[in-house]
């Protein structure tokens, strides 16, 4: 039978990453997602001027912030909160400081070579203005695109969508804007900005935008 390198998350299932990783005061917590040689995805809560030290990692740092507030020490310093995105590059000294309680995610990717496509590092942004709509149409910016993985971001205008296809692996989406039905194995789901699902390798899947709509899209192959 066929395992998920999700392995802590149910396929075909919608949830919230933000609600995988509990609080507590003083504390900084962590949930792993995906430990594989392509990347690493871990969920973080921080409370209030609690930090994480990291000295020059050796690949490049992706941080989606879902709620609150973190100060990257880099040079200059940046102020991250809920809806953007930074690009932490490889070989930064780094701190990384919550301001107010904060949950995010870090995708890392420990592999060789420049990873990083079409958008700059050391910037923060607003991840749902990472792409925009265009009429009638399906637009993708990849953000890393190698054997093992895939990375993008894909806005869909309403009414436009995906096809019904397979993928050649494990497919995580997390939605960043608007809303959008998917349907996997024939079963559909509503997902709306927040919300996640993977899509299983091998197994029929469409996305239909019911708004336009608007997804960050992780294929581990």
């Amino acid at each position: 039978m066929y395992m998920s390198v999700f392995r802590k998350l149910e396929d075909s299932k919608k949830f919230r990453l933000d609600e995988l990783v509990s609080e507590g005061r003083g504390q900084t917590i962590s949930y792993g997602v995906l430990c594989s040689p392509a990347a690493e995805i871990y969920v973080y809560f921080l409370d209030e001027d609690e930090e994480i030290s990291e000295m020059k990692a050796p690949y490049d740092n992706i941080i989606l912030i879902f709620k609150g507030s973190l100060r990257i020490g880099t040079e200059p310093p940046a102020e991250v909160s809920g809806g953007e995105i930074y690009i932490v590059p490889e070989e930064t000294d780094v701190v990384i400081t919550a301001i107010k309680p904060v949950k995010y995610v870090s995708i890392l990717l420990p592999m060789e070579g420049e990873l990083i496509k079409n958008i700059d590092v050391s910037t923060k942004m607003a991840a749902k203005e990472m792409v925009e709509y265009r009429p009638g149409q399906v637009v993708n910016l990849t953000l890393v695109k190698r054997d093992s993985l895939n990375l993008s971001v894909i806005a869909i205008d309403k009414g436009e969508g995906l096809n019904t296809h397979t993928a050649p692996g494990d497919a995580f989406v997390v939605a960043l804007d608007g809303e959008a039905e998917i349907v996997i194995g024939g079963k559909p789901f509503r997902l709306k900005e927040g919300d996640s699902i993977i899509m299983p390798k091998g197994i029929p899947h469409s996305v239909k935008g019911v708004t336009q709509f608007k997804m960050l899209l992780i294929l581990v192959k």
